[in-house]
């Protein structure tokens, strides 16, 4: 079974911007160069079907497809976070990691939890998560999880829409990038903001 510091369950737009910066961390502090990462995507984030006119540093008009594949090309530059193709079915957590069970079959296991599956339901079994509706919308079949400041509670963080904002690229991309600065800090007891040069 293949163990990660890091599960990354959900790689639109929210979940690679948080891959983004923990690798780029991870690359640039010494502190961080052992952990790992993988990145569980099934291929359906609402981004996906999106066309984007108002995101900051994207060209108008770009899909979605396109701006997320672009960002996979970011964060796999880094070579440091795993993709995989597949739906998660199932987290359990015992006292030393997060089992995790995919639709392909196979298992891994992680240290901590980043969720950004979106919030068009929680359908993953086995985690006790403080599920709340989406409060953004009048569609009550949305959901959110509680956090304080994206953590839900030990070892477990969320981010993007499951998060409970809004629905605009440069708003759930934030919710990525400020997710790994606190795992970052979490994982080294310092605040760490990787800049460009």
């Amino acid at each position: 079974m293949k163990n990660y510091d890091l599960a990354i369950i959900g790689g639109g737009i929210s979940g690679l911007s948080a891959a983004l910066i923990l690798s780029a961390g991870i690359k640039a502090n010494g502190s961080l160069k052992d952990k790992s990462i993988a990145i569980f995507d099934a291929g359906g984030s609402d981004a996906l079907k999106a066309k984007f006119f108002n995101a900051p540093g994207v060209k108008q008009g770009t899909s979605g497809k396109k701006a997320i594949s672009k960002l996979v090309d970011q964060v796999q530059s880094y070579g440091i976070a795993k993709l995989y193709n597949t739906r998660v079915t199932e987290i359990i957590r015992n006292e030393e990691c997060f089992n995790i069970k995919t639709k392909k079959e196979k298992e891994f296991s992680a240290s901590n939890l980043l969720l950004a599956t979106g919030f068009r339901n929680w359908n993953i079994e086995g985690l006790d998560l403080p599920i709340k509706p989406f409060t953004r919308t009048d569609n009550n079949s949305r959901v959110a999880i509680e956090h304080k400041e994206y953590k839900v509670k030990d070892n477990i963080y969320v981010c993007g829409l499951l998060s409970d904002v809004s629905s605009h690229y440069p708003i759930v991309a934030g919710t990525g990038a400020q997710a790994a600065i606190n795992i970052m800090y979490d994982w080294s007891g310092q605040w760490i903001v990787i800049h460009d040069k």
